[in-house]
């Protein structure tokens, strides 16, 4: 299976890691953490991976959080790495 690489907010990173995954296997559904550059995370993850972090973001990046405007800043621009990333690879977003 493939895996998609991308560099994602370390702030909503480190968030989602400590929520998920909420159930289930957490190898199959955690993308991994490859390296860390400064604000930054590269992450590696197959589309199903990949899919479990932009649901999450899509949560957040809607407002569903209280009085966390950086972790909502934060799942937003999740959301635009992804999308960068995915086109990219030439996966359907």
């Amino acid at each position: 299976m493939t895996e998609l690489t991308m560099m994602v907010p370390a702030s909503f990173w480190l968030d989602h890691c400590d929520r998920c995954p909420c159930d289930g296997d957490p190898e199959a559904a955690m993308a991994r953490e490859v390296s860390t550059h400064g604000s930054r995370v590269m992450i590696a993850g197959t589309p199903a991976q990949i899919e479990v972090l932009r649901s999450d973001a899509q949560f957040y990046a809607e407002g569903n959080v209280d009085d966390c405007p950086g972790l909502v800043r934060s799942a937003r621009a999740t959301l635009a790495a992804i999308a960068r990333a995915t086109t990219t690879k030439g996966e359907a977003k």
